[in-house]
């Protein structure tokens, strides 16, 4: 194999990786996902002000529709990920930034509307609606971290 060969070969390789970013990226954020990740954060966020036994079965049907979602849609992918520390960064600086979203949220709408502690129409209603279109705004910024990080990640390694 003559240099100019090799070099082809490398070409070839690094165009068809990025295609493979592009890719997965593309398919971790589809909308119909996205969408049903977040009626599981509503639904989880929002019944946290109901009665223990509605509360606890809106925790585990919201959540765990958020967290079956990532699972199938996970399995269903045609090109999967190496993980990376700043990828597992990124997840957890979102999961943090949607949980103090519905924090903040909840607060205010206590301190600025006087919504009641319990009910349906409450301030955990108000906060996890508030983190569920956070997290529904964030997914555009979120794309572009995912695949800057994935081609930072490949150009070192």
């Amino acid at each position: 194999m003559n240099p100019t060969d090799a070099q082809s070969s490398l070409d070839d390789i690094r165009r068809l990786q990025g295609k493979t970013h592009d890719e997965i990226v593309r398919h971790n954020f589809t909308l119909p996902y996205v969408l049903l990740g977040a009626v599981g954060l509503l639904i989880g966020f929002g019944g946290t002000d109901l009665d223990n036994s509605w509360r606890t079965l809106s925790m585990v049907l919201g959540f765990g529709l958020f967290v079956g979602v990532a699972i199938v849609h996970e399995r269903r992918a045609s090109a999967r990920m190496k993980g990376s520390l700043p990828l597992l960064g990124l997840q957890s600086a979102i999961s943090a930034g949607v949980l103090l979203v519905y924090i903040v949220f909840r607060i205010a709408s206590w301190a600025l509307f006087g919504l009641p502690a319990h009910g349906l129409l409450s301030q955990g209603m108000a906060g996890g609606v508030a983190a569920t279109v956070a997290y529904v705004l964030a997914t555009p910024l979120t794309r572009r971290a995912h695949l800057a990080i994935m081609r930072h990640d490949a150009r070192r390694g």
